[in-house]
């Protein structure tokens, strides 16, 4: 009977915790190659949830190039970026990004510092 309890209360827990917490779209990418000449290689669309920032967060991998990033709408239109390496996570203003509508991040590699392609993985939200 105090299994019982103890696992009632602690389902309570949880699911008050979440009644209360915003979740954000994220979207992932893995084994993107990317280089510095020619276009960017784009993530799939996601749904700007709110009026905060949107992130981008690279998973730490081996290398060390700068990435840039930049949130783009179904238009083509740059309505957010940031430039990050590997390892690190970079919170950028979407001042012209609305809630409500599906944007996408596109990605290159930063410098010509040779090489060719890079090979990253993360994740992002578009805010």
């Amino acid at each position: 009977m105090k299994k019982k309890i103890i696992s009632f209360l602690a389902l309570s827990v949880i699911t008050l915790g979440l009644g209360n917490t915003a979740f954000a779209t994220i979207g992932e990418f893995s084994n993107f190659q990317v280089k510095y000449s020619g276009s960017e290689r784009f993530t799939s669309f996601e749904t700007k949830e709110d009026t905060g920032n949107g992130a981008v967060n690279l998973s730490n991998d081996t290398g060390t190039a700068w990435i840039t990033a930049n949130m783009r709408n179904s238009a083509g239109d740059h309505r957010g970026g940031a430039k990050l390496q590997r390892g690190t996570r970079v919170e950028f203003k979407t001042p012209k990004a609305l809630p409500g509508y599906t944007y996408r991040l596109g990605l290159k590699k930063t410098n010509n510092t040779g090489g060719g392609v890079v090979t990253i993985k993360g994740s992002w939200k578009p805010g």
